[in-house]
């Protein structure tokens, strides 16, 4: 399908006609499904698991050579810069990747942009151009006609305002821990990890009440025994008599509060979940933006290149029987509205600041974590190897750069060069050698 991709002789014109092809591709129902399939098996230890991926590598190396054939025609014509293949592939497909395979894989509901996804492409292709286009591309630019194919004016997606006290409403209803891990990371000093928070809030909930008739704490230690299970030793592994002796409750006291197995790992995913919202959520002080922002991307591959995190995530992968698609489409919903709202603040702080040019919006967003996203992708659900050329925070910073290139203002630049912001990356590299 992918190598179907309709030519164009102008460079900037075929690469919308290859990022709209793909747009279109990702977008599909039996492509999702297959990539739910795929990234099933590679995270899941069976005795298919080598062998699949080795060949879900495979397939993925060639669509990437595919890709960087195309980028490669583009540096022999002097319309690209000839720079990283890998970098420019991360940049084009990530942002192409973040408004398809992310939003079905990671939310479970379609991305609905602002105008229509040919547009979608343009916008695309014009923020690769801005970063990689030689002089040689913006004069034939201005001297083709195709004008129509500026995607600086179109419009972006805004990022839908919702009911905040709705919202947080259903916050407490379906992910009820959330709100006391916040509070926990607030109060006590900061882990240094999505995996030392995690087995810091399951021990933390694990503590019995001197109460012995308080309610809550009897469901937290229930929940946090089967987290536990699921975290380090996968979904498959719970079991309910083990789940209650860990839990210090009876069996009967334990299938009147989750009747079944179903309703004890909808509460322990849940669970899961508000671990890794609160601490991808949380949000840093810093004075220099470029250190905040790497360390926002930074947190996103810390989380998911953790070899148990795949076990925290793993409900997302099912999504057979009607009450487990009813209640994955409740948290999709949550992570949506929770990831448009905290990308809001960030980037609202950013704009009020005069650090970059336009208000938030769901391209900005796209822009700043598509190469996450597809780094994040070709690792859980394509079986290629997760390895920064030097070390993640480079990568993210590398991120968070191209980022303020295609938004920072001239005051941000001017900001960066008179504090000299660039040296916390010089800091970092002296500690690393």
């Amino acid at each position: 399908m992918v190598l179907d991709a309709p030519q164009h002789p102008h460079p900037f014109r075929n690469l919308i006609e290859l990022t709209y092809h793909l747009t279109l591709i990702w977008q599909q129902a039996s492509v999702q499904l297959f990539y739910f399939i795929q990234g099933f098996i590679l995270q899941t230890e069976t005795e298919i698991t080598a062998d699949a991926r080795v060949i879900a590598a495979g397939i993925s190396q060639e669509f990437r050579h595919f890709v960087e054939a195309t980028l490669d025609r583009l540096v022999a014509d002097g319309f690209v810069e000839n720079q990283d293949r890998q970098i420019m592939f991360v940049r084009l497909v990530g942002e192409i990747a973040v408004r398809t395979r992310s939003w079905h894989g990671d939310f479970g509901i379609p991305y609905k942009p602002a105008m229509g996804w040919y547009e979608e492409a343009i916008k695309v292709v014009e923020e690769f151009f801005f970063l990689y286009g030689t002089a040689k591309f913006r004069s034939v630019r201005q001297q083709s006609p195709i004008g129509f194919l500026d995607g600086r004016g179109l419009q972006k997606t805004p990022i839908e305002e919702i009911s905040k006290a709705k919202f947080f409403a259903t916050l407490d209803r379906d992910l009820p821990f959330l709100k006391d891990i916040e509070n926990s990371l607030q109060v006590n000093p900061a882990p240094t990890t999505a995996h030392e928070l995690m087995m810091l809030e399951l021990q933390r909930m694990l503590t019995k009440s001197p109460n012995r008739l308080d309610a809550t704490n009897r469901r937290g230690r229930i929940v946090a025994s089967a987290a536990i299970v699921i975290y380090t030793q996968g979904f498959q592994k719970l079991r309910m008599a083990s789940i209650a002796k860990q839990a210090g409750v009876s069996t009967a006291t334990l299938y009147r509060l989750y009747p079944t197995n179903w309703d004890l790992y909808q509460a322990a995913y849940g669970l899961g979940v508000s671990i890794y919202l609160a601490w991808l959520e949380r949000d840093i002080q810093a004075a220099n933006p470029l250190v905040e922002f790497t360390h926002y991307t930074s947190v996103f591959f810390e989380v998911f290149f953790d070899v148990q995190s795949k076990n925290a995530w793993s409900l997302d992968q099912l999504r057979g029987e009607p009450s487990e698609i009813v209640q994955m489409q409740r948290f999709s919903e949550i992570k949506v509205q929770l990831e448009g709202l905290t990308w809001q603040k960030r980037f609202a702080k950013l704009y009020a600041e005069g650090y970059i040019k336009e208000p938030p919006s769901w391209d900005m967003i796209h822009t700043f974590q598509g190469p996450t996203s597809i780094i994040i992708i070709l690792f859980m659900r394509d079986g290629l190897a997760a390895l920064p050329r030097s070390s993640w925070f480079e990568e993210s910073w590398r991120i968070t750069d191209e980022f303020f290139q295609i938004y920072g203002t001239p005051h941000f630049h001017a900001m960066r060069k008179k504090m000299n912001w660039d040296a916390a990356l010089e800091t970092h590299r002296a500690k690393i050698t």
